[in-house]
């Protein structure tokens, strides 16, 4: 597989026929799933760390395919946290908190969400919760089933009731 960026977000990829007959495949029988699955693996191997999600436009011909990978970077940024001392003391941590925090309770623990661009904030939150940007459709589970706690400027909100 040869991979090439255009772009600070996307890239070209080229899986030859050998490629695809590592994993027992034709040009002909690859399905959008599997050129994802081969498209993920070349991301892997050529060292490039997926932060979002990915949309693929696969060309499949007998010489081989041809995949246009664009990487979407994620709208917002999930945390979760066992208890809320441990989300308290995340924010008093930060050097300022982001008014553009939100939190959630749902299925026994407390969720923080950040606008997806926020990696700063996403380093001091990791030292005391979890990531779980890897969970698919999270905003659409928490819409439905978590109550909202703090609408806004969450973590501000947490430290007027969790002062040092």
């Amino acid at each position: 597989m040869t991979i090439q960026s255009i772009g600070s977000a996307s890239v070209a990829l080229y899986i030859t026929p050998a490629d695809l007959k590592q994993y027992g495949l034709t040009p002909a029988e690859l399905t959008l799933e599997q050129a994802l699955k081969l498209t993920r693996a070349a991301f892997r191997e050529a060292g490039i760390t997926l932060e979002g999600g990915i949309e693929i436009e696969a060309y499949p011909e007998n010489c081989g395919v041809l995949v246009f990978a664009h990487v979407r970077t994620a709208e917002r940024s999930w945390f979760s946290f066992a208890c809320l001392e441990d989300l308290a003391a995340a924010a008093r941590c930060m050097p300022a908190p982001r008014p553009d925090a939100a939190l959630f309770w749902w299925d026994a623990r407390w969720w923080l969400s950040l606008p997806g661009d926020q990696r700063e904030t996403a380093a001091f939150l990791s030292e005391f919760g979890r990531s779980e940007d890897d969970r698919p459709h999270l905003d659409a589970c928490l819409a439905e089933h978590g109550r909202r706690v703090l609408e806004k400027n969450a973590l501000a909100g947490i430290l007027t009731y969790f002062p040092v």
